[in-house]
This record gives C-alpha cells, structure tokens and sequence, in this order.
C-alpha cells in the first residue's frame, strides 16, 4: 500500500516531522524540571541508564503522592473502571425525520439498540487495559499532555489493547480548528519485533538481515499518523532513519489510533499545560526547604565541633556539614582540646511554610477532595464532591471530552465494527450522539437540573398550577431528567406510549363526565335519594 500523492514525498514527510520536533524541543527543559519533581519515573527527557535511581534529589514526596491521588480523582470521575460513562442517542436530526413517519421503527427501537451497541463497546473497553493505561494518561494530563494508542489484536476475546506513551520523543502537529491531527514518534525498537509491531513491514535488504542474523540489535524508526484532509482519513507510515523510502502504510479509515489529549492549552502552543507546571515553582521552594531542614536536622543530630590548630583557620577552605571539625585557634578561655558548635535555631517558622506549601500542592491536584479508596461514600457524598470537582475544572473536562473520550470512541467502534462485533454506527454524526454520564458529566448536568426545579418552583410559588402548565412542557419534563442523570432507556416511556397514556387519560374523564351527565339532568329530590 502507498500514500496518497498529495501527502508528498518520503523527503517531504521527514521535512514535517523535522518542523514537529524542533518546535517539540521547546519544551525539554520545562518538561525535564516538572517530570523530575512530579513523574520521576516517567522522566525520560533526561538522558539516564536503564534502572538508575531517579528520586535522589527529591527531599519531599508530597508532589510524588499529590499527582497520584490527583490521576486517581479524574479517573474516577470522568472514566472510572469497569463503568459505563457514556451512552449513543440518537441525533437530533434522526428525530426530527421519525417526526415525519418515513421510518419503519420507532424511536424506543432506535434508543433500544443503541443501548446494546453501548453496552458490547463498554464490554470490549472494560475487559481491555483502560482502565490502568487512563491512570498512566491521567498522570501524563495533570503535568499537560497525554497521549493514548490504541491498537488491534489478533485476540477475538480483547481485541484492543491501549498504551499510554511516554511524552518524550513524541511530536504533534494542528490543524485549522487547534486539534491535534497528526502524531510523529521517533524510537528504537529491536529488529525481530518490526514485523510485529507492523503488520505489513515491508524490510530493506539492510534490515533484513538486522532481522535475519542481529535480531536484538536497536532499529531507529521515525512512525508517523497523519490525517488527510481530502478524504477525510488517517494513514500510518514508517520509516527506518538512514533510509528513503516507507517501510510501513496503512489505511485507518476515519479514526486514528493515537489519541492526545491537553488538560488547557495556550493559543499559540500546541503541547497542554496542566496543573502540575502551575505549581512546579511551590514544588521546588518545598523541595529546598525540606532539604534545609533535612540538613539543620542532621547538623543537630551529628553535630558541628571545633578544634584548636596553631595554625592560622582559612574560612574559604571551611565546609559546613553534619560531623565536621573545623580548626580553629582556641576554644574559649578554657581552651579545650575540641568541643561542640553551638548550632541551636528555631525550625517553627520553616514547618510552617512547609505546612502551607504541601497543601497549595494538594488543592492543586485535587487532594482536598476525599479519597477515591478511602472509606466508602454515600451517593449523595460523591455527587457533592463531583460538583465541586466539576466547578475546578468544568473547562478542562471539556477539552478531554473532545480529545480524549471520543476519539476513543470512535476509535473503539470503528475496531468492533471492522470485526463484525457491532452494526455500523456513526459516533457525533447523523445517526448517533454520545451522551456522557460518569459522575462529572451528571455533576454538571445536576446543576441544569437544578436550576429548571428552582425555576418551577418559583412559578409554582408564585403564579400557581396554571402558569407552571401554561409556561413550561410539563410532559416532557420526565425524559429530559432521564437523559440528564442518565437513566437507562429502558425505563423511559417513548412518545407513542405518552400519547397512548393521554389518550387513554382523556378518554377516562371523558366516560366519567358522561356518567355524572345524566344524573345532573334528574330533578334534585331522585339525586338526594340516589
């Protein structure tokens, strides 16, 4: 398979992913610094042996345990595991064509099956590696910027698997609108592993005898997935440096298996920054002080001492640390062979601004907020702290709605369908919407509902029964709600079942008053007896 023509040229190709790097390479120190004092473990912009330690110059490990119970909150409230946090509706635009009585199905069929299709993806999702990859996301989007692939097996029984990558050797570049459209990644890889990792790899004479005869011997590949405007799809290529010419191409159709998300975005800037960089000049005042009051703490405990020497003492030569001796000409007037320096200080106003230090920390990352396995909570204890989550970061959910959640999904869908696990459907399109419902998304649509009750109830109290019936569409009223909290179809009745309902409503008073009827025309004596 080859590209598209006018994607250009293998020269052109590595001309774009040339620009995408160097504007990437920006960002390496902030990168390396933020990283180093949250993510030590996932620091890879700073060039390290494989299992050389990588916390020794961290003295406080509240920004360590912070992001972690901080990835642990968003996960829990905008894609928790082994729940189903969105649902497929129908379009508006499907609905209004039902209106027209051209379909053959109702709209309680349509919702039916959407909810099965929902359930069999969230089956597939569940059942793969999500859950931990979004906990490693989650990390990666609370310093700014995480990227998921999300690849295909050849196992009908987890036939997607997820992985989060590393930031570090990853490029991207926009489109018109600011979304993320094209992903570049340079790495090493082992020889034997190339055909694997890319089914279709299409080796040179070189590296096919890497293959054949050095198969643990590193290949540098440059990959890349870019979106074509013309046709509306995404391509993958892959290429080995040194080389001219693909090795790899292949079609993904309308979804890509990257997948990046940006917790806020500069305009200008095309990486995400996140609370993390916020906080990173805190974090950094925290690890210093710790480091004072680690040593005075030491100083304390070893000591200082001095020591007579008829020599002359160069204090530039001196070295203040915990067990020294420095040489001094005499130790008072009783001049004592050696004797400790007195190095008593307070440490009260230092505790305190490592107090208030950690807990600027916590509330940046959301730490003032229960623990997610701390004791268990009661429905009404989540859905508040949900909707104090939701006011912290109401903007940034929506970003990772738009380039997390439904990237994933489309991604997702378009797998199953491929496989013949799911009917054709279209996700944001024509035939299909997706409604959100982990706890953040109802969070934020119980403020909606909220706010229509506290309306009611004004009308209500101020204008009566009739104004409430007269401004409002009392009738849709319960399938608005449903929608809102995320009430399973299921459980709502459709229109044709409303009207039945009315229907059947109007024809039972109607029998009643014609049963008073004639007893309202008899004469008032035979009523008193009746």
């Amino acid at each position: 398979m080859r590209l598209p023509p006018h994607l250009g040229s293998i020269q052109d190709l590595k001309s774009r992913e040339n620009r995408a790097f160097n504007t990437e390479a920006m960002w390496h120190d902030q990168l390396t610094d933020v990283y180093e004092y949250f993510l030590p473990q996932r620091n890879l912009f700073e060039i390290q042996d494989k299992g050389q330690k990588k916390m020794d110059r961290i003295f406080d490990s509240t920004s360590l345990t912070a992001i972690q119970q901080g990835a642990s909150k968003l996960q829990e409230n905008i894609a928790p595991i082994w729940a189903r946090w969105a649902t497929f509706n129908p379009s508006n635009e499907i609905l209004n064509l039902l209106e027209t009585g051209d379909f053959n199905v109702t709209e309680k069929q349509i919702r039916e099956n959407l909810e099965k299709q929902a359930e069999i993806v969230f089956d597939y999702i569940n059942r793969s590696n999500f859950g931990t990859q979004f906990y490693e996301a989650a990390l990666d989007l609370l310093i700014g910027t995480a990227t998921l692939k999300i690849d295909e097996t050849e196992d009908d029984s987890m036939p997607i698997v997820f992985n989060c990558i590393p930031q570090k050797g990853i490029a991207f570049e926009e489109g018109p609108h600011g979304t993320i459209e094209t992903h570049w990644r340079r790495f090493q890889v082992k020889a034997r592993l190339l055909e694997r990792m890319w089914k279709g790899f299409n080796p040179s004479n070189t590296v096919q005898n890497m293959i054949d005869h050095k198969p643990d011997s590193e290949v540098e590949v440059s990959e890349g997935v870019i979106y074509d405007p013309k046709d509306k799809k995404y391509y993958g290529c892959l290429w080995v440096k040194q080389e001219e010419r693909l090795s790899w191409v292949e079609d993904f159709g309308n979804s890509s298996p990257w997948v990046t998300g940006r917790y806020t975005k500069v305009s200008g800037e095309v990486r995400g920054r996140g609370p993390a960089m916020q906080t990173l000049p805190d974090v950094r005042s925290l690890n210093k002080a710790k480091e004072f009051v680690l040593q005075k703490a030491a100083i304390d405990l070893a000591g200082m001492y001095t020591a007579t020497d008829d020599g002359v003492t160069n204090p530039y030569n001196m070295v203040i640390a915990p067990g020294i001796v420095i040489p001094v000409g005499s130790n008072n007037t009783n001049n004592p062979s050696i004797q400790r320096l007195d190095t008593a200080s307070s440490l009260s106003l230092a505790q305190f601004e490592i107090v208030e230090l950690q807990n600027a920390i916590k509330i940046a990352m959301f730490n003032d907020l229960r623990d997610p396995a701390g004791p268990v909570r009661t429905a009404t204890e989540i859905a508040i702290e949900s909707r104090e989550l939701a006011k912290r970061i109401g903007s940034a959910f929506g970003r990772l709605q738009t380039e997390v959640l439904i990237p994933v999904l489309k991604r997702v869908v378009s797998i199953l369908i491929r496989r013949g696990l799911i009917t054709p459907i279209e996700l944001d399109g024509r035939d299909v919407e997706v409604k959100f419902t982990s706890p953040l998304a109802r969070a934020q649509d119980s403020e909606d509902v909220l706010a229509v009750q506290q309306a009611v109830e004004f009308v209500l109290g101020t204008a009566g029964p009739d104004q409430v019936q007269m401004a409002f569409k009392i009738e849709d009223f319960g399938t608005w709600v449903a929608e809102k909290t995320g009430m399973s179809s299921d459980l709502v009745r459709d229109d044709a079942e409303k009207q039945r309902i009315i229907q059947a409503g109007a024809e039972a008073k109607q029998m009643e008053a014609q049963a008073q009827q004639p007893m309202a025309e008899q004469p008032p004596q035979l009523q008193a007896v009746q």
